[in-house]
């Protein structure tokens, strides 16, 4: 038998998903995340699993992992020790930046200090042109002494950033072997692999970000791969990127580095997708809640909205990222009153230890868990991921010491306050995702995931207006089924100049340069080309404007047509369009995938099972005061079912909290909530 294995490691818990691909039936684990050895918790999960699945090792075909490696070395800056390489003349590249300010009325506010302090960084005599001819050659000697330099200065990686290399790799490339050469220990990023694109700034940023996550990285995914070794473990390690997709460990730990920015939330957003497709739903906002964070992703008309240019805290990122936004707003964030009698939730949290008071591992600071223990909202004696039991009086007596005596409430009243204060961030969250745009909220559904999603979704999509919630089978480890699901992906661009009109010649060349490094690439991963599909995407803009949108390109369309195309995505975007303006061929990206081996989606062993759904009733506080409510246990509830609140919903992975709303199971055991008024 062959089995698949996805395991994503979240702030407070790490999940794992091991599923049959003959039968379908899976085992999942959730078990507290080890701060700063995450491969502790992902090698004890996998373990556990493996034991409950009563498999060998040898029966894993693919071991897939999405990991906050990258995000915490960006978060506490401790990336590799790092250094520049730079065309002449551009050493400043990165303190200069870009004339935009980090906030426009704020006169405090500051961009971050560079990655690379200015000592670190070296210019190179080299130079090419835009259109990729060589105007100076490149300069070994230069090369060769900054190797000589490097080599006193303890660095672990170095970003090569020449001008416009995205017309001709062939100096960066060259300067990379010779450093190699001198520097063997040495990871190397060149921009021309990492970004071969216009723009130098967002060029260089993004490439020493990707030479700033390889160490760290690295170093995580060896000893990952040690561990797995040692158990036994010889299936392929993939890692989770940003914008969807996997790609091989060794790619991770260098070539990509920077596309697992965002490698958690991403498997989240597949595994949303596949439900929301099996569902009929093309229009979904989808809400991640975990223990130290919150995610807001869109899914509009069957796609997940993605985007190519970003900022993580305030470095500007051009890779591809689904289009996400995170909140520190989890179910460990800590509730604090400060000086002037205000109640702050978030950003910080308690994380996995000692997490919330009511785990009992020694957390004393109140958390957002704790207020819906102390609102009977998670049921007092209950036991989660394994050895944790919840207790209401560790919660209460939290709440009571640091927000309910100095604002002089009950405890239930600060509880409520807790809630409120952090569901309206949540909700700022979702109206940013839409209507800030231009959406209307009640258009979609929400889905709700993550370990603490269900106990808020109903009150978020109340306060606005939206009619549906959908609750996947397995929310609290939607992440780990998403791992499971997602298909091989590379991304390569084209750089184009000039006119739309009569670009058809320059177009092909730059489609077939393209497609065969996709096919390079994918050979180089071990994937057969043959099973690669490419979707290209032409990015265009009207003559004079300094920024471009995105339209699909269909090599047997005519260029007319694409034109038509983009003048409509432009006045969708911006109001209006310009059809009498001559379009420009900007660049042209192609993203190759592979499916995934299974890409069927894995339900809890028992669901649907017979027997009595109601366990038994437990105190909740409703509408002022405590009311008795069924609790119910979801394994049992049958395809069909229909009820309606309040009610709790226990499941091994997550509990739902249901007001006076309507309740449904659909025929793949999603639950369907209406929240209309």
């Amino acid at each position: 038998m062959a089995h698949l294995l996805g395991c994503d490691v979240g702030g407070t818990f790490t999940d794992l998903c091991l599923v049959d691909e003959a039968s379908g039936q899976a085992v999942f684990v959730k078990t507290p995340t080890t701060v700063g050895r995450q491969a502790i918790a992902v090698l004890e999960a996998t373990r556990t699993a493996m034991r409950q699945a009563e498999i060998a090792p040898t029966a894993l075909r693919r071991y897939a992992h999405g990991t906050t490696v990258a995000t915490n070395a960006i978060l506490e800056r401790k990336g590799g020790r790092i250094a520049l390489l730079v065309t002449r003349g551009f050493r400043d590249l990165l303190l200069i930046g870009r004339q935009t300010r980090p906030s426009l009325y704020d006169p405090k506010a500051r961009r971050p200090q560079p990655l690379v302090p200015r000592d670190l960084v070296f210019e190179i005599d080299e130079r090419v042109d835009a259109i990729g001819s060589v105007v100076s050659p490149l300069d070994r000697d230069s090369v060769a002494r900054a190797a000589k330099a490097l080599s006193t200065q303890g660095i672990e990686a170095v970003a090569i950033v020449f001008l416009h290399s995205y017309a001709n790799r062939a100096h960066e490339h060259a300067a990379a072997r010779l450093l190699a050469e001198l520097c063997p220990e040495l990871v190397i990023s060149c921009s021309a692999d990492v970004l071969a694109e216009i723009g130098e700034y967002g060029r260089a940023s993004t490439t020493v970000m990707n030479a700033y996550l390889a160490p760290p990285l690295s170093r995580y995914l060896t000893a990952l791969e040690d561990g797995l070794a040692e158990e036994g473990i010889a299936a392929p390690l993939v890692i989770m990127q940003s914008g969807g997709g996997v790609m091989p460990s060794a790619t991770a730990r260098g070539l990509k580095s920077v596309h697992t920015c965002l490698s958690g939330p991403a498997a989240g957003m597949m595994g949303a997708f596949h439900i929301a497709a099996q569902g009929g739903l093309r229009d979904v906002v989808t809400i991640d809640m975990g223990g130290t964070s919150f995610d807001v992703g869109l899914i509009k008309d069957g796609e997940i909205l993605t985007r190519h240019a970003s900022e993580l805290e305030g470095f500007p990122l051009q890779v591809p990222m689904f289009d996400i936004i995170t909140l520190g707003a989890g179910g460990g964030s800590i509730a604090a009153v400060d000086a002037g009698g205000l109640l702050h939730v978030g950003p910080e949290s308690a994380g996995a230890r000692p997490g919330p008071a009511a785990y009992g591992h020694g957390g004393t600071r109140p958390t957002v868990t704790d207020a819906n223990v102390a609102l009977g909202r998670l049921r007092p004696g209950r036991r989660i991921a394994g050895e944790i039991t919840i207790d209401r009086a560790r919660a209460a007596e939290a709440i009571r010491t640091h927000v309910a005596e100095p604002l002089g409430l009950s405890v239930e009243a600060a509880a409520e306050g807790i809630l409120a204060v952090v569901n309206a961030a949540m909700i700022r969250g979702i109206r940013c995702m839409t209507v800030e745009r231009g959406l209307d909220p009640a258009g979609f559904a929400v889905m709700a995931f993550g370990g603490a999603g269900p106990l808020h979704a109903v009150d978020l999509c109340a306060a606005l207006g939206i009619p549906t919630l959908l609750v996947p089978p397995s929310p609290g480890l939607l992440c780990a089924i998403g791992l499971l699901l997602a298909p091989w992906r590379h991304v390569e661009t084209e750089m184009l100049h000039g006119d739309l009109a009569g670009a058809a010649a320059r177009i092909g060349t730059a489609l077939a340069a393209a497609r065969e490094r996709i096919m390079h690439r994918a050979s180089a991963d071990v994937i057969d080309p043959d099973g690669v599909s490419v979707h290209a995407e032409i990015e265009l803009r009207y003559r004079g404007q300094g920024h471009q949108l995105a339209v699909p390109y269909d090599p047997g369309a005519p260029l007319a047509a694409i034109a038509a195309a983009f003048h409509v995505v432009h006045r969708e975007n911006f109001g209006y369009d310009r059809q009498d303006q001559p379009v420009e061929a900007v660049a042209l990206r192609l993203t190759g995938s592979a499916a995934a081996p299974n890409a069927t989606l894995p339900l809890p062993a028992g669901l649907g099972e017979t027997g009595e759904m109601r366990v038994g009733t437990s105190p909740c506080w409703i509408d002022g005061g405590w009311q008795d409510v069924p609790v119910i246990d979801r394994a049992r509830m049958p395809r069909g079912f229909e009820g309606r609140g309040p009610m709790l919903v226990e499941q091994t992975d997550t509990t739902l909290f249901v007001g006076n709303q309507p309740v449904r199971v659909d025929d793949a055991f999603n639950l369907i909530i209406g929240t209309a008024p």
